[in-house]
């Protein structure tokens, strides 16, 4: 017979051991991205992703300068990112700026929204001011709502 109360508390377990990984892996992430941001004159990024129907996507990835123009993502041919040590060895190998950017996005949609590509979905975009250094993810949750009135005649 399943215990129910043990899966559930090694479920909640589990959660908490992924959400610390999520965040340390953020942190790595977002050490890695200005520096290389920067150097390429990148002022700004807006992320854009959609989800709904039990899947989503990053849909766009723009870098823009300064003056707000656009400017192609840097072409990194691999960034390594110190890996944790909650169970990896050694460093992790991306293949360009776009997919750290990419790998950003979902996982701060994990680590805040989790479910944003469910039902209805979310959307919404992360925004990176390199200048500033700060990473704001919007988001607007989706969702169906009913006003049910019941009135005797």
């Amino acid at each position: 017979m399943i215990d129910i109360e043990a899966v559930m508390a090694d479920f909640a377990v589990r959660q908490a051991e992924r959400q610390v990984q999520v965040a340390e892996e953020i942190q790595q992430l977002k050490a890695a991205i200005l520096p290389r941001l920067q150097d390429a004159g990148i002022a700004r990024v807006e992320i854009h992703f959609d989800g709904c129907g039990d899947s989503g996507a990053v849909e766009e990835c723009a870098c823009l300068d300064a003056a707000g123009a656009a400017i192609p993502c840097p072409e990194v041919s691999r960034m390594e990112i110190e890996a944790d040590n909650v169970g990896r060895a050694g460093p992790e190998e991306l293949q360009s700026i776009g997919q750290a950017l990419e790998q950003l996005t979902y996982l701060a949609l994990e680590r805040h929204h989790p479910g944003w590509e469910i039902n209805d979905g979310a959307c919404g975009q992360l925004v990176i001011d390199v200048a500033e250094a700060t990473f704001v993810l919007d988001c607007s949750l989706r969702f169906i709502a009913t006003d049910d009135h019941s009135t005797e005649l």
